[in-house]
Order: structure tokens, then sequence, then C-alpha cells
């Protein structure tokens, strides 16, 4: 049975996000009963059986007993390739990268001699791949995607990973086409939506990238990330004006008030309306949430000296002088 029957099968979701691998994942019935039960009669089930129980505890984020179950099975069958290829998914997870990669090369080794065309294969070239973003390999994790997306021109993973990939080499017409293209297997999915508005704003299409910010925003209005990025946009187009924009920023402010950047690009913008005296609060704000920063102090320092507030200002310009010195010794050390 092919690893995409399995997630079917178990309502798995696999997502590669950067060099890891999240899985959202739904009630399984009592898997760890079943395990217990097996264990006591020392592993006699049927391999399938206890496949599929490992891919449960894939499902449940259970990295250390899926690969518990997995071995089990690779000391009779060493060379199957779905266990071999859920195992390093465990061991992925579980910071062990190079097991990792030994078991998922040696799945595409035995696929590769069966079937040019097995969805499983694309799916082990994807683990690989990400396996290889992690190493710092980024142009053999970029021709491994290619394969997948050969074997399986809609896998959205693929696709997706390979449009980060591209990204993350500033490459970013690629970027964009590869981003596209995930967004048109998976409409709704807000990280391949928000990867191809970023993109497209990077890339100086303002216009493709306004029309995915709210698109973003249709689906998923209260996403604090989606309103930063129109908010920024918007300001970028229209200048510090631009009331859509500034609503944007605040309203993402108030989704989440912990977030850094929203209050930076916030503070500033009030700066440039006048509004010295609101532009101080998020300043602050931000100061606490990345004191290390010395954007925030340098911009509170801007707010407090247009407000005639010049002792606060010169204080707040002490901490931007003692974090660039710091800088600079931590630079000299190294």
């Amino acid at each position: 049975m092919s690893v995409i029957k399995y997630i079917k099968k178990l309502n798995l979701i696999i997502v590669p996000l950067g060099a890891v691998f999240i899985l959202f994942s739904v009630a399984v019935g009592n898997v760890g009963q079943f395990y217990q039960t097996t264990r006591a009669r020392g592993y006699k089930a049927d391999s399938e059986e206890l496949r599929q129980q490992a891919f449960a505890f894939l499902q449940i984020g259970n990295w250390a007993e899926a690969t518990k179950i997995f071995t089990m099975i690779l000391e009779t069958e060493p060379r199957e390739p779905l266990t071999l290829y859920g195992n390093s998914l465990a061991l992925f997870n579980l910071q062990q990268t190079e097991t990792a990669e030994l078991n998922v090369l040696t799945a595409i080794e035995v696929l590769e001699k069966e079937s040019t065309n097995n969805p499983l294969l694309a799916d082990c070239f994807v683990l690989s791949a990400v396996i290889s973003a992690k190493k710092k390999n980024n142009s053999d994790a970029v021709l491994k995607l290619r394969q997948a997306i050969k074997i399986a021109p809609n896998h959205f993973d693929a696709n997706f990973s390979l449009g980060r990939a591209y990204f993350g080499n500033n490459d970013l017409d690629n970027a964009l086409m590869f981003f596209r293209r995930a967004v048109e297997l998976q409409p709704q999915n807000f990280r391949a939506i928000f990867f191809l508005a970023t993109t497209a704003e990077r890339a100086g299409n303002s216009d493709e990238a306004l029309k995915t910010y709210r698109e973003i925003l249709r689906l998923y209005p209260n996403s604090s990330d989606g309103n930063l990025g129109l908010g920024v946009l918007l300001l970028k187009m229209s200048g510090e004006k631009s009331e859509e924009g500034l609503k944007a920023l605040q309203k993402a402010v108030v989704l989440n008030p912990n977030q850094y950047e929203s209050r930076v690009v916030l503070g500033k913008t009030l700066i440039a309306l006048n509004r010295f005296s609101e532009s101080v609060e998020h300043l602050q704000k931000a100061g606490e949430l990345v004191p290390e920063n010395p954007e925030s102090y340098y911009q509170l320092a801007i707010a407090y000296r247009k407000s005639g507030k010049k002792s606060e200002a010169d204080e707040v310009l002490q901490k931007v002088k003692k974090i660039h010195a710091s800088r600079r010794n931590a630079t000299v050390k190294n």
C-alpha cells in the first residue's frame, strides 16, 4: 500500500515547513492500547497491521513509538520502502537526520528499481529534499523536488517546497511559478498563498501581491500576518496616508499584540502621520518583545524628540548605542 493510501486512511496531512514536517492529526482510536497488546504478544502481529499502527503514531506526533515499530518491521523486511519512508519521517522529527536520510535513500533506491511512477517515490524525494535543505544543501534539494514533480506533477508538497527552495536562492521567477502552482493545487492553503504574496511583492509585482493579500484576508480575515502584509504593501504603494493600510496594521496588532513587525511598522507609520504619542505605545512594546533589535528604540527616540521629550529621546538613544556596541564586540570575538 502506498503512503498516499495510508494518509487517506488515517486522515494524515504532511506539510513540509522549511526543514520541519508538521503533522496535523485527528482522533485515531486507542492506538496506545493496540501497541501495548502487540508488544505483550511479542510483536507477532502481521507487519501490515503493525505498519498501519506505526503510521497512526506518526499522525499523533509520537515519533519515538512510531520508529520502534518501524524498526521492528525492518528487522524482517529491511528494504520495504513504505516502512523505510515512515521510519525516516519519524527519525527526522527526532532530530536523527543521518539515519533518517539513510532510510529514505534506501527507499528511493528500491522504488526506482521497481517503478519510476510510484507516488511513494515522489513522497520519498520530497522528504529527502527536506533533509537536504536542513543540511544546507539547497541545490540537492531542488534536484530532488524536481524529480518528485516529474513523477507526480500535482504533488502539492513538492511544488510548495520547490517554491521555497527557489525563494531561499532569491530566484524569484521560479519561486513565483511554483508557488502559483501550489496555490492552484490547494487554493485555500494559507502558507502557499502567503508565500505567493510575499514573493510577488519582493519581485516588484505589486498588483499580484495586492490581489493575493486580499485573497488571504477574504479566506482568513483574522490573520495577523495577512493584515500585516496588506498594510505594509498598501503603505509602500500609496504612502503613509493610505487609510486602508493603516487600518490593516492596526488590526494586525489587535489580532496579535506580540507581533514585533506589526508594532514597529505601525509605530513608524504613526510618526509619519505626526501622531507621536500613539506611536510611542507600539514602539515601546516592540522594544519589550525584541530588546536586542535597535530599530524600535531608534524609532521611539524619533517619536520622543518630535513630541518635545528630549531627555526621554536621549535615554532611548543610549540603548541603541549599547546594542550596536555589543554587536561590534560580538563580531570582533567571532
